[in-house]
């Protein structure tokens, strides 16, 4: 995911001032998608949404296949109560490797990134990563929202409803289409993302919902409790 890519290496851009929390999906749960490019199976990729203690995590993992180089990637979010982004990273493994990745200091007033490329910016605006923004976009009631990127701004518009056919049935999906570029993300009544598709080399690239795992929520672990010592160390018995 560079500067916006959801599984392949074409680009989704940004939305500004549809912050929310994921209220209406479950947590955690797994989203798992499959692969195509010019209808030619191109791989799979897994979404995960979980809670955290400063607000929620995004993961996103792909083996995308088509179009070549074949290539490995994970993409984390890291965002507070709001879904502002706190961190992101990015990880690609292939042909050539990568490592990419962003931190939002708002009370230092800058963002940092570090891989390519490398820069300090002023924090002027709570930034969306392209993790975010699908999590933004799967709850906001606007038509027309234009939201901030680093490498940019992403207009985004509701372009109806239409129902798409999943592997359960058919699911009534509302759809988005974000500029520049031509990309699609289509979401269900809660805000499930159920397909991405965009224009990649000439071809359509996409990735469609296949699954939706509801995993159980971690335990809070105890917190152990600390053994008391006694002075002067272990007694001895007395010998009789």
């Amino acid at each position: 995911m560079n500067g916006g890519r959801i599984g392949g290496r074409g680009r989704f851009p940004a939305v500004r001032g549809a912050w929310c929390t994921m209220v209406l999906v479950k947590a955690p749960v797994l989203l798992k998608y499959k692969l195509s490019y010019a209808g030619r199976e191109a791989g799979e990729q897994q979404l995960r949404y979980e809670r955290t203690r400063a607000g929620s995590r995004m993961t996103l993992t792909a083996d995308v296949a088509l179009p070549l180089p074949r290539t490995k990637q994970r993409w984390v979010s890291e965002m507070d109560a709001r879904g502002v982004p706190l961190k992101f990273s990015e990880r690609v493994e292939g042909r050539q490797n990568k490592v990419y990745e962003v931190e939002f200091l708002r009370e230092d007033g800058v963002v940092v990134t570090r891989g390519e490329p490398e820069f300090v910016l002023p924090y002027t605006v709570d930034y969306h990563d392209p993790l975010s923004l699908i999590l933004a976009l799967g709850h906001a009631e606007e038509a027309v929202l234009t939201l901030p990127l680093l490498g940019g701004r992403v207009h985004a518009e509701r372009v109806g409803e239409e129902v798409l056919t999943l592997p359960w049935g058919e699911v009534q999906a509302r759809a988005w289409r974000l500029r520049p570029g031509v990309s699609l993300i289509y979401y269900d009544p809660e805000g499930y993302p159920l397909r991405f598709s965009q224009q990649v080399g000439g071809h359509v690239f996409e990735a469609e919902l296949t699954e939706v795992v509801h995993e159980p929520e971690p335990e809070e672990r105890p917190e152990k409790k600390k053994k008391s010592r006694r002075r002067g160390g272990r007694r001895r018995r007395r010998r009789r």
